[in-house]
C-alpha cells in the first residue's frame, strides 16, 4: 500500500484510466465530454480555399478574400489524423503538500500519466510541460510509444527532484503564456495543478488557451487547506520552515475555515468559466487510495467463488 508520499515508475505505467482513477466525478464523461469519442467529426486542420457553392457552411467563408475580391470564397477542412493532447503539470513546491491521504503533487502525476496513456490509446500525439525548477521541462508531441515512456519517465524524475521541496520561480503562469503563443489550433489541454499561483495574466491566458482549445483543468486540494478537523495542535512542515496550527482558538478556527473555502471555491468558479470542464479533487479522501487496493480485493473474492 502506498504511503501517500513515494511514487515508483511501475505506478505511472500501470496508472489506472481516468474514469476508474476518478470514479466518482467522471461518471458524466460523456454528458461532458472528458473522454472523446472515436467518431471525431470534421477536424480543424486548414486545406484550402474555394469558391462558394449552395450548402456550404456559411460559418466557413473566408471573409477576407470575400471582402478583396467580391466573390464569396470558403474554407476547406482536411479531417484530423491525430490531435496533439498536452499535458501542464504543475510540480511547485506547495503541491508537494498533504494531510492524510496523500501529496498533492503525487495524485497530479498520477493524473498526468493517466491522461497521457488515454490519449495514446487514442492515437493522439502526446507533449506537455512540467513545471519545476527555474526551467520547465518540456515534452515535445509524439504519438509513438517511446514518446510516452519519454514522458512516463521525465514525470517520475520530476517528482523526485520536487520532494527536495527547492524554491522555484517559474510558474504555472509562465507556462502557459508558452502555448498560448505556439499551440497547435484545435489541441486538448489536460492541466493539473492547485492553481493558487494564478496571476492575472495567467487567468487570461487560460481563457484564450480554452476559446481555440479543448481546456480541461484539474483542481487539486487537501481538506485541510479549507478547515482544521479534530482538535488539539496540527504540525505544519513545509520544507524549509515548520509551525503549528491550532484548533484550540475558535475565532482562528472559524477564519481559517471561510478564507480557505472561499479560495477553494472561488479558484473552481473560475476554473469552470475559463475551461471546458473542471474536476476538484480532495486527496485527503482516503479512497483515493484504497480504490485500486478494493478492486483487487474484489476480484479475488470473485475468483474464490468462481
Amino acid at each position: 500500500m502506498p504511503n501517500g508520499i513515494e511514487l515508483k515508475f511501475e505506478e505511472l505505467m500501470l496508472v489506472p484510466p481516468l474514469s476508474q482513477l476518478l470514479p466518482n466525478i467522471m461518471v458524466a464523461s460523456q454528458r461532458y465530454g472528458l473522454l472523446r469519442a472515436n467518431s471525431r467529426g470534421r477536424g480543424m486542420e486548414f486545406s484550402e480555399v474555394r469558391s462558394y457553392q449552395p450548402g456550404d457552411d456559411i460559418r466557413t467563408i473566408d471573409w477576407r478574400i470575400t471582402a478583396r475580391t467580391g466573390k464569396t470564397f470558403t474554407k476547406l477542412f482536411r479531417e484530423e489524423r491525430d490531435r496533439n493532447v498536452y499535458i501542464i503539470l504543475d510540480l511547485d513546491p506547495a503541491m508537494y503538500f498533504g494531510s492524510q491521504g496523500q501529496l498533492k503533487a503525487r495524485f497530479a502525476a498520477l493524473i498526468a500519466a493517466s491522461c497521457a496513456w488515454q490519449a495514446f490509446d487514442m492515437k493522439d500525439k502526446v507533449g506537455g510541460m512540467i513545471i519545476l525548477g527555474d526551467t520547465p521541462i518540456r515534452h515535445k508531441p509524439g504519438g509513438m510509444r517511446g514518446d510516452m515512456l519519454a514522458w512516463i519517465r521525465k514525470v517520475y524524475e520530476a517528482y523526485q527532484i520536487g520532494l527536495r521541496r527547492q524554491n522555484f520561480d517559474y510558474s504555472i503562469s509562465n507556462g502557459l503564456e508558452i502555448f498560448v503563443n505556439h499551440a497547435r489550433p484545435g489541441s486538448v489541454f489536460h492541466i493539473i495543478s492547485d492553481f493558487y499561483r494564478l496571476n492575472d495574466n495567467a487567468w487570461l491566458y487560460l481563457r484564450r488557451l480554452n476559446k481555440s482549445h479543448i481546456v480541461r483543468t484539474y483542481q487539486i486540494y487537501d481538506k485541510l487547506e479549507m478547515e482544521i478537523d479534530g482538535k488539539g495542535t496540527v504540525g505544519i512542515n513545509t520544507g524549509n520552515n515548520h509551525g503549528y496550527i491550532s484548533s484550540l482558538n475558535r475565532d482562528f478556527v472559524e477564519n481559517y475555515r471561510r478564507i480557505g473555502v472561499h479560495r477553494i471555491h472561488n479558484i473552481n468558479r473560475m476554473l469552470t468559466e475559463a475551461s471546458q470542464k473542471n474536476i476538484c479533487i480532495d486527496v485527503s479522501d482516503p479512497l483515493l487510495g484504497k480504490r485500486e487496493e478494493q478492486q483487487d480485493e474484489s476480484d479475488s473474492s470473485e475468483n474464490e467463488v468462481k
